[in-house]
Protein backbone atom coordinates (compact mmCIF):
# COMPACT_ATOMS: atom_id res chain seq x y z
CA UNK A 1 0.00 0.00 0.00
CA UNK A 2 1.40 3.38 -0.98
CA UNK A 3 1.09 6.17 1.56
CA UNK A 4 0.98 9.93 1.32
CA UNK A 5 0.24 13.16 3.15
CA UNK A 6 -0.71 16.67 2.10
CA UNK A 7 1.78 19.51 2.24
CA UNK A 8 0.62 23.04 3.21
CA UNK A 9 -0.16 23.99 -0.42
CA UNK A 10 -2.49 20.98 -0.79
CA UNK A 11 -0.24 18.73 -2.91
CA UNK A 12 -0.27 15.03 -2.09
CA UNK A 13 3.25 13.88 -1.25
CA UNK A 14 4.38 10.25 -1.47
CA UNK A 15 5.54 9.02 1.96
CA UNK A 16 6.44 5.37 1.39
CA UNK A 17 4.83 1.94 1.51
CA UNK A 18 3.18 -0.29 4.08
CA UNK A 19 3.11 -4.03 3.55
CA UNK A 20 3.11 -5.59 6.98
CA UNK A 21 0.15 -5.61 9.33
CA UNK A 22 -2.35 -6.51 6.61
CA UNK A 23 -3.77 -10.03 6.99
CA UNK A 24 -5.99 -11.69 4.36
CA UNK A 25 -9.25 -10.56 5.99
CA UNK A 26 -8.06 -6.93 6.15
CA UNK A 27 -6.77 -7.15 2.58
CA UNK A 28 -10.24 -8.23 1.41
CA UNK A 29 -11.85 -5.40 3.40
CA UNK A 30 -9.41 -2.86 1.93
CA UNK A 31 -10.09 -4.14 -1.59
CA UNK A 32 -13.84 -3.52 -1.10
CA UNK A 33 -13.12 0.05 0.06
CA UNK A 34 -10.52 0.80 -2.62
CA UNK A 35 -12.23 -0.63 -5.71
CA UNK A 36 -14.78 2.21 -6.04
CA UNK A 37 -11.95 4.76 -5.69
CA UNK A 38 -9.94 3.43 -8.66
CA UNK A 39 -8.54 6.00 -11.06
CA UNK A 40 -6.11 6.03 -14.00
CA UNK A 41 -4.52 9.22 -12.69
CA UNK A 42 -1.58 9.19 -10.28
CA UNK A 43 -2.77 11.47 -7.44
CA UNK A 44 0.67 12.31 -5.99
CA UNK A 45 2.36 15.56 -7.05
CA UNK A 46 5.66 13.85 -7.90
CA UNK A 47 5.94 10.18 -8.97
CA UNK A 48 7.27 7.90 -6.22
CA UNK A 49 10.92 6.89 -6.58
CA UNK A 50 11.25 3.52 -8.25
CA UNK A 51 14.42 2.51 -6.46
CA UNK A 52 14.84 2.26 -2.71
CA UNK A 53 17.42 1.25 -0.17
CA UNK A 54 14.70 -0.63 1.68
CA UNK A 55 12.57 -3.33 0.11
CA UNK A 56 12.00 -4.17 -3.53
CA UNK A 57 11.91 -1.55 -6.30
CA UNK A 58 8.52 0.03 -6.98
CA UNK A 59 7.07 -0.92 -10.38
CA UNK A 60 4.68 1.92 -11.26
CA UNK A 61 2.97 -0.12 -14.00
CA UNK A 62 1.77 -2.54 -11.28
CA UNK A 63 0.32 0.17 -9.03
CA UNK A 64 -3.48 0.39 -8.82
CA UNK A 65 -4.08 4.09 -8.22
CA UNK A 66 -7.06 5.27 -6.18
CA UNK A 67 -8.46 8.66 -5.27
CA UNK A 68 -6.91 9.63 -1.92
CA UNK A 69 -10.07 9.51 0.19
CA UNK A 70 -9.14 6.99 2.90
CA UNK A 71 -6.87 7.50 5.91
CA UNK A 72 -4.64 4.69 7.14
CA UNK A 73 -3.23 4.56 10.64
CA UNK A 74 0.38 3.35 10.51
CA UNK A 75 3.29 2.86 12.87
CA UNK A 76 6.81 3.50 11.65
CA UNK A 77 10.38 3.59 12.90
CA UNK A 78 11.59 6.84 11.37
CA UNK A 79 11.63 9.22 8.43
CA UNK A 80 14.58 8.61 6.10
CA UNK A 81 16.86 11.36 4.78
CA UNK A 82 14.89 11.26 1.52
CA UNK A 83 11.62 11.92 3.41
CA UNK A 84 10.16 8.42 3.27
CA UNK A 85 8.72 6.37 6.11
CA UNK A 86 10.86 3.45 7.24
CA UNK A 87 9.66 0.11 8.65
CA UNK A 88 5.97 0.89 8.26
CA UNK A 89 3.25 -1.29 9.79
CA UNK A 90 -0.39 -0.85 8.78
CA UNK A 91 -2.67 -0.51 11.80
CA UNK A 92 -6.07 -0.02 10.16
CA UNK A 93 -8.27 2.57 8.51
CA UNK A 94 -9.37 5.70 10.35
CA UNK A 95 -12.84 7.04 9.80
CA UNK A 96 -12.55 9.98 12.19
CA UNK A 97 -10.29 12.13 9.99
CA UNK A 98 -10.82 13.39 6.43
CA UNK A 99 -8.00 12.47 4.04
CA UNK A 100 -7.47 16.13 3.12
CA UNK A 101 -6.38 16.85 6.70
CA UNK A 102 -3.51 14.34 6.74
CA UNK A 103 -0.23 16.22 7.24
CA UNK A 104 3.28 15.16 8.11
CA UNK A 105 3.78 15.56 11.83
CA UNK A 106 6.70 17.71 12.84
CA UNK A 107 8.51 16.35 15.89
CA UNK A 108 8.74 18.68 18.86
CA UNK A 109 11.91 19.06 20.85
CA UNK A 110 11.75 17.46 24.29
CA UNK A 111 12.10 19.94 27.16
Amino acid sequence: MLLGYYDPDGSLIYAGRAGTGIDNAELARLWRHLQPLATDRMPVAVPPPRGTRFGSPLVLSRVHWVRPELVAEVKFLAWTEDNLLRQVVYDGLREDKPAGEVRREVPRAKP
